[in-house]
């Protein structure tokens, strides 16, 4: 595809930014002046072309033509309030000015500003090629619905007059925004303009997401015209039964991705090395454009894959870890699970969970990820209510379903607003909760009715990744911040909100209290997945929130090392190894790479068991 603008979206740790870094060294050496920008919040673009980045368009080092741009949340925020603020000072009453103020403090706007800084990207005039390097597929599929349905909401508010008020400011300001959603959803509509990428993996859980995007890409008469399937292991590397095993299973599911899709799709073979640092990138950048395997092309390889290689090998239980896992003086037992998009979270989560329902606790899997896959990996449905698992008597399992939350949540505010107020006040709430930002106030909400419930003896999250999950977790301060300033600013604090206070400081208490709390990273020993949870290590230090597990996920068990490639490959794993021991003063828990993804209750298990023993 030969057009401006490209968007590299997938299942987290599939290797989108990699590719969307690799594409944009290789335009820029075309001489054209490229621009790639992340829109995700927990942003590896830095730690891949080794330099600084920022909420800046910067220059990258020592390459012609390219620069690049990490947006801030917190940075474009202020930008947008200041931006929407600053034209009214002076010329409205300062009642009216203080109440947009409040308005503007709300931490719906965030969500707001994140996207308005990510469609001024899509009126460049200024570069011949602009590259998104989006968040993971849940939250992109967010963003690039958000143009739509602001655009709506101002339109519908502007209809009603001098009165036409949003969620973020009266609709008469906000024409400009109009014009410009307007502007870029025609050009992501655009073929000739834009070219949409999946990334993936030959696995399970990444081919269903990208069935399942593209699908929701088309409901926005987006298109998706490429795929990369990223990560398939070189033949010759694969001389033992544990890693035929894993190679096999590739190929089945490169014929199943071949059958499934009809767009071109490019094969990329997973390098002895980690990619990092420009002179891989414009390596991996020639590969792509100048030499790429299309799988049309490629005919996948059927091989015999063997026995079903378990283990029965498995460590006693550490007491130590144990108690990270379990009530304490009779109150409740909270986890979370975070982490980089793609290093397991929703496996080792599942796993943990089942472990600690056979120790005899009452226990609930909760998903806060838009794009997870626990009905997938328990191979049973899982719905917004807690839903036992078969054949388990101690763990139920449950998934925030933003739709239905956001419905139960307008539902909700109308019910109690019809007994206080007249129509024309009730009308005026309707339009405000048909704003975009009342999906993540619902989602925040139906986290504290389950972050507060009492029914379980341990709930464990699989979060969404880290920097969606770092705003999950930071919303009861803000908004409880945002009700001290409304008691100041306003007729005082209503009961509701000292209801909502009340609620929030329950939940703030719990998640920086590590006698209710393990906060747990899960990562692979390699860069980025460290960098990205250092970071938020030390940010959730900042409102209170120790880290108390490490996961290491998929090392290289030393028995299947038999050739140069998985030597290289080990010898880097041991490096990031050493790096996560120097960094993470907590428990640091191994989980050998498998041969099977971890689908279905038995496999489950078994990782439980490799992960915290057996008794």
């Amino acid at each position: 595809m030969n057009t401006k603008f490209y968007f590299f979206s997938g299942k987290g740790g599939v290797g989108k930014t990699t590719m969307a870094a690799s594409s944009a060294m290789y335009f820029a050496g075309q001489g054209k002046k490229t621009l790639i920008i992340t829109t995700d919040p927990a942003s590896n673009l830095a730690d891949v072309f080794e330099q600084k980045i920022g909420h800046k368009v910067t220059d990258i080092n020592g390459v012609p033509n390219l620069l690049a741009m990490e947006l801030d949340p917190d940075v474009a925020t202020a930008e947008y309030k200041e931006r929407t603020l600053s034209p009214l000072r002076g010329l409205i009453p300062v009642e009216s000015f203080a109440v947009l103020e409040e308005q503007l403090n709300s931490p719906c706007t965030a969500e707001m500003a994140a996207f308005d800084r990510f469609t001024d990207f899509l009126q460049e005039p200024e570069y011949d090629v602009v590259i998104f390097d989006t968040a993971p597929t849940g939250h992109t599929l967010r963003l690039l619905e958000l143009p739509v349905e602001w655009s709506g909401v101002i339109e519908k508010a502007a209809k009603e007059g001098d009165g036409g008020q949003t969620c973020i400011g009266p609709a008469a300001a906000l024409a400009e925004s109009k014009a410009k959603f307007d502007k870029a959803i025609e050009v992501m509509r655009d073929t000739s303009r834009t070219t949409f990428i999946f990334v993936l993996r030959p696995e399970v859980t990444p081919i269903y997401e990208a069935e399942r995007s593209i699908a929701e890409l088309l409901k926005l008469k987006i298109i998706s015209q490429e795929l990369i399937i990223n990560g398939i292991y070189p033949q010759s590397a694969c001389d033992n039964p544990f890693m035929l095993a894993r190679f096999a299973k590739q190929q089945e599911f490169l014929e199943l991705i071949k059958n499934k899709f009809s767009v071109p799709i490019t094969l990329i073979e997973l390098e002895p090395q980690e990619i990092k640092g420009k002179e891989q990138l414009a390596k991996l950048g020639k590969k792509l454009y100048e030499a790429p395997i299309n799988l049309k092309d490629y005919t996948p390889v059927k091989i015999d894959r063997g026995a079903d290689t378990g283990t029965n090998n498995f460590p006693a239980i550490d007491e130590r870890i144990k108690s990270l896992l379990s009530p304490n003086d009779s109150k409740r037992r909270t986890i979370f699970f975070a982490g980089k998009g793609g290093v397991g979270k929703t496996s080792v989560a599942a796993a943990t969970a089942l472990w600690i329902a056979e120790q005899g606790y009452k226990t609930l899997l909760l998903t806060t990820d838009p794009a997870s896959h626990l009905s997938q990996i328990f191979e049973q449905d899982v719905s917004d209510q807690p839903t036992l698992i078969n054949g388990e008597k101690k763990l139920w399992a449950s998934r925030i379903d933003p739709v239905k939350a956001t419905n139960e949540y307008k539902e909700k505010i109308l019910v109690e607003a019809r007994k206080k107020y007249d129509a024309q006040r009730i009308t005026a709430i309707e339009e405000e909760l048909n704003s975009p930002c009342t999906e993540e106030m619902a989602t925040f909400e139906k986290f504290i009715d389950f972050a507060t419930r009492k029914d379980f003896e341990v709930i464990v999250f699989d979060t969404a990744p880290t920097g969606h999950t770092l705003r999950l977790l930071e919303l009861p301060i803000d908004w409880s911040k945002q009700i001290e300033i409304k008691t100041f600013t306003s007729t005082g604090e209503t009961e509701v909100d000292k209801i909502t206070k009340s609620r929030f400081k329950e939940v703030i208490d719990m998640i920086q209290d590590i006698n209710q709390t393990t906060f747990s990273f899960v990562m692979y020993p390699e860069s980025t997945p460290i960098e990205e949870a250092s970071r938020a290590m030390d940010e959730l230090l900042t409102i209170g929130v120790p880290t108390s597990l490490v996961v290491a996920n998929f090392i290289l068990p030393e028995s299947i090392v038999t050739n140069d490639y998985l030597k290289q490959r080990k010898a880097m794993q041991e490096k990031y190894l050493a790096e996560m021991d120097r960094r993470f003063t907590a428990p640091i828990v191994p989980l050998p790479l498998l041969v099977d993804d971890l689908i279905g209750k038995e496999k489950l298990k078994e990782a439980g068991y490799m992960l915290y023993g057996k008794q």
